[in-house]
């Protein structure tokens, strides 16, 4: 009877209600405990995939289930566009130079160094090395802009970590769709072996990236652009806010159907909209402020489905199936973060404006946590062996990335910012 009544909630016309309650309990929980409410959702996705696992209590459990492509294409870009939009534009100028290298080379290092780790130390077969390193090496959205909003760090630091995250998605998810598509013309991705190589033309890799990211940019500001002349037109908040989601979600479409990043598009159209939205004469305050309220709670659903979505995907027993594995993949993963974000940082802070001093730099490496898209990522891959082995190293990380990086990086801020001396990070 029990099961029944279970099942029947969990059908799909209840998985929205059930959604909102469990947020509600998550953030009412956190208030208690003082432990971050999207910390809790991941928990709480734990639990119910251990209990689905179990086979005891909770029929209709796949109704929580997310579609990897939803998180792609319609979670991350509200999150990356509501983060854009809330920085200053002459705050980003001071890091612009800064974000981009650590989103676009930064990547692309962090992606053969650790790939090059795996291979030679893990012992992974060279694609799943490569293409584990690949989707593994961005920092996620939703983890860096959460603890940014609740942290206070000087706003030039939370300004390049929020850039960089919302820039660097785009460039992991366009490295890791070439290796797989080499992978598949190579006949390499069913059976993977130790000496499987990947064949790439370095210059015909480093164009496709470039049209595919700089094209994403083209796209999301070219619509930001030409809703500036509509928003001229429009004084009244619903149809205002409404021209804002129509940019986002068209910048998506229109750059995923055109082959180029459409979160790339996202978060320069994010980024344009933000300098419309401090234009006084293009839209008044009282529109500001209803477009702001409305995306600070669409990024708050967008946050809670990424944050839930991630403890439904983890596969506990798999994970601790490979515990020295998923340790030495952790190493390696930081190892490659380090390689990546040191040296950028160290070559703009002696040969640009913009300065980045140590204790900075130390944030930015620890703040590289690894999230939904990395999971949405490998989920999206078709039924073979090298996703069932990504899977298992992808979780591992991702999981470790939430319960040690995430505290471990409050507690430096904490410490290398005396409250004195920190600036809002939301400014």
């Amino acid at each position: 009877m029990v099961e029944s009544s279970l099942g029947h909630i969990l059908s799909s016309e209840y998985v929205i209600p059930v959604f909102l309650l469990t947020i509600f309990l998550a953030s009412l929980i956190a208030t208690k405990v003082r432990i971050p409410y999207t910390m809790i959702l991941v928990g709480i996705g734990i639990s119910i995939s251990i209990v689905d696992f179990t086979g005891h209590g909770i029929p209709n459990v796949s109704g929580f289930k997310v579609d990897p492509k939803l998180i792609l294409y319609f979670v991350i870009p509200p999150l990356i566009f509501e983060a854009m939009m809330r920085i200053d534009r002459e705050q980003f100028k001071t890091i612009r130079v800064s974000a981009l290298l650590l989103s676009t080379v930064g990547v692309g290092v962090a992606t053969i160094v650790g790939g090059l780790l795996l291979s030679y130390v893990a012992g992974l077969p060279t694609i799943v090395a490569f293409a584990f390193a690949a989707l593994i090496a961005p920092t996620d959205a939703a983890i860096v802009i959460e603890v940014f909003k609740r942290m206070k760090v000087p706003v030039q630091l939370a300004t390049l970590m929020e850039s960089e995250a919302s820039f660097n998605d785009a460039a992991g998810a366009i490295i890791f769709s070439s290796i797989m598509a080499v992978s598949i013309a190579q006949g390499s991705l069913l059976s993977p072996s130790t000496s499987t190589e990947i064949n790439v033309n370095i210059l015909e890799t480093i164009g496709h990236f470039t049209l595919v990211f700089f094209g994403g940019i083209g796209i999301g500001i070219g619509l930001a652009v030409g809703s500036q002349f509509l928003h001229r037109l429009l004084e009244e908040p619903f149809s205002e806010t409404a021209l804002s989601v129509a940019v986002l979600f068209g910048a998506v479409v229109i750059a995923n159907s055109l082959g180029l990043s459409g979160l790339v598009a996202a978060a320069a159209a994010g980024l344009w909209f933000g300098i419309i939205m401090r234009k006084s004469h293009i839209i008044s305050e009282k529109v500001r402020a209803y477009t702001t309220n409305f995306w600070e709670m669409i990024a708050f659903f967008a946050n809670s489905v990424a944050f839930l979505y991630l403890g439904l995907s983890m596969d506990i027993v798999r994970i601790g199936q490979n515990l020295p594995l998923i340790a030495l993949a952790v190493i390696i993963v930081l190892a490659a973060r380090a390689a990546s974000t040191y040296p950028i940082l160290a070559v703009t802070h002696r040969f640009t404006k913009e300065k980045t001093f140590g204790t900075w730099r130390h944030v930015v490496m620890i703040g590289g946590m690894r999230g939904a898209l990395s999971v949405a990522l490998v989920a999206t891959l078709p039924e073979s062996n090298v996703k069932e082995i990504l899977k298992t190293i992808t979780f591992g990380v991702v999981l470790a990335s939430l319960i040690i990086q995430y505290p471990v990086l409050s507690r430096y801020i904490k410490k290398a910012f005396p409250e004195s001396m920190q600036e809002p990070a939301s400014k």
